[in-house]
């Protein structure tokens, strides 16, 4: 196997829309990058998050598609203190009570 290949972490395609979301939450935990499902008809952006055994799944979904993230080291009121503030004021904020 080649040096590097494989490794946590080194995947980086993002949405547009995720982008921001994962930069944010990767400055206090570990962003796990995952699936990438288009062709969806959202009119809104909008931000899921589920709570995991380990974790946490935020799902972002932009006008053409979305975006699974699994968020390791941070619960579920960090988050939202996170992505409650003004730069994600576009989205639609969707979090466990």
């Amino acid at each position: 196997m080649a040096a590097g290949r494989g490794r946590a972490g080194t995947h980086t395609t993002l949405t547009d829309a995720a982008r921001p979301v994962a930069e944010a939450l990767e400055r206090y935990g570990r962003v796990s990058r995952g699936v990438i499902t288009a062709g969806l008809g959202a009119r809104t952006f909008s931000i899921k998050v589920v709570p995991i055994t380990g974790g946490l799944r935020v799902t972002v979904v932009s006008k053409g598609s979305r975006q699974d993230l699994r968020v390791y080291g941070l619960s579920v009121e960090r988050v939202r203190t996170i992505l409650g503030g003004p730069a994600f004021a576009s989205y639609l904020l969707n979090l466990p009570k």
